[in-house]
């Protein structure tokens, strides 16, 4: 029986308008006199090889990347284009019937307390960011994770994660917790296969018996 619903956080709790990664991420590109699609911005902004993305589709080296993006990915620009879901409700729904929750994300430190702050941080009993700074190795090894279950108390086979990407889905596998995919609709992933897939939180009272 499921005691946890562990969730990632952008993409899945958060929705971040795609205005925003095209305006950010064209603009670090335009300092570097470089030009790409939407395409492979969308890749950047969605898949796991997110280095590899930018040496092999925007010809950068990711070390020059990422120190101009940092510049531009602030909280005040960011708060400004970011919305919670609409089913976020349901985590008030799995705490009245008395499940853990918890956050497990690869967000920027300053991205993430912005998140957390509009979900509210009290709403959840475990939040892991994984960060090379705190030892905690990024998805999808499944140290967040792992950590995340130390936290709540729980076993693997007593914990989903709920996650909008294939790190996601990966990670809960490395980490043989359910993975549960959750689809947004903002981009498709070739080749994932998720234990299960679901269009709305609200999907998941079949699993978690409610």
């Amino acid at each position: 029986m499921f005691k946890a619903v562990i969730f990632d956080l952008d993409g899945t709790l958060v929705h971040t308008i795609p205005e925003y990664r095209y305006r950010i991420v064209g603009q670090v590109l335009k300092d570097l006199e470089v030009a790409s699609t939407n395409y492979y911005i969308d890749r950047f902004w969605f898949e796991t090889e997110r280095d590899q993305v930018i040496k092999k589709h925007f010809g950068l080296e990711p070390e020059l990347f990422w120190k101009i993006y940092r510049k531009y990915d602030t909280v005040e620009l960011r708060k400004q284009f970011t919305k919670l879901y609409d089913d976020v409700n349901f985590i008030q729904e799995l705490r009245q019937n008395s499940f853990k929750t918890g956050i497990v994300t690869g967000a920027p430190l300053h991205i993430a307390n912005l998140e957390i702050g509009m979900l509210g941080e009290k709403n959840f009993d475990a939040i892991v960011i994984t960060q090379t700074s705190n030892r905690i190795k990024q998805k999808p090894q499944p140290d967040g994770l792992e950590k995340c279950l130390n936290i709540l108390k729980v076993r693997k086979n007593e914990a989903i994660y709920v996650g909008n990407a294939e790190e996601d889905v990966i990670t809960a596998k490395n980490a043989r917790v359910f993975d549960v995919l959750l689809k947004r609709g903002e981009h498709k992933f070739e080749n994932i296969h998720p234990s299960l897939e679901i269009n709305s939180m609200y999907e998941l009272r079949p699993l978690l018996r409610l």
